[in-house]
């Protein structure tokens, strides 16, 4: 019996198995990790080379945001007689003390633990520019240096730190700075805001100025 139809068999099986070896390497070269990009935006300060930058919300998909804390209200707003450097967020009903709260856009947990009045605290920083905190978390579900989704959760609502009720401490801020969070979102309808926002650092130093267009 010869053993030609066996090397033959042979052959055409290592050809498929080379095939495929090439085939996955191919998939593997086009497989690219789509947030690396982000990433590497994230770790640099939005003033780095310029002076002004600016972040369409517009232009913000569906998963490209989330509301922080589903269903809540404003119970103090941003600034005010004692400065006030964020917004609080409450949801009112049972369970609202162990609400589940949310990354607002897709970053990298820059810090998390405990700090000071703010009890538990996390601060996300996003490729957009900007940063979000959440405070006075009774727990957190995320870590230092994790990357993170829009959507995704972080932290349960709690009354950790400088806090008489449960509730959620949400900052914005850019380059360390905080500001409005009503500027990014309508809170009485859970919504993201459909404007360019500009942000510009003086030379001297002085505070940021934040303009935008509707």
């Amino acid at each position: 019996m010869t053993l030609k139809p066996f090397l033959f068999i042979i052959c055409v099986l290592l050809l498929g198995v080379g095939c495929r070896a090439q085939q996955t390497a191919e998939e593997q070269q086009v497989d690219i990790d789509q947030w690396q990009v982000l990433k590497q935006e994230v770790m640099k300060s939005p003033f780095e080379h310029q002076q002004q930058f600016s972040v369409n919300l517009s232009l913000f998909g569906p998963k490209d945001w989330a509301y922080p804390l589903p269903g809540a209200k404003v119970i103090s707003n941003f600034g005010g007689a004692r400065h006030h450097a964020g917004t609080d967020l409450k949801r009112y009903g049972p369970g609202f003390d162990k609400d589940t709260i949310y990354a607002a856009f897709a970053g990298t947990v820059v810090m998390e633990g405990p700090y000071f009045a703010y009890g538990k605290f996390i601060v996300i920083r996003h490729a957009n520019g900007l940063e979000t905190a959440y405070s006075h978390n009774s727990k957190h579900l995320v870590k230092q240096g994790q990357w993170v989704r829009a959507g995704q959760p972080i932290a349960i609502v709690g009354r950790t730190g400088r806090a008489t009720t449960a509730h959620l401490h949400f900052e914005v801020r850019v380059d360390g700075q905080a500001f409005d969070s009503s500027q990014i979102f309508d809170h009485a309808n859970h919504r993201l805001r459909q404007r360019k926002m500009v942000f510009t650092k003086p030379k001297e130093g002085r505070k940021i100025r934040i303009t935008y267009e509707e």
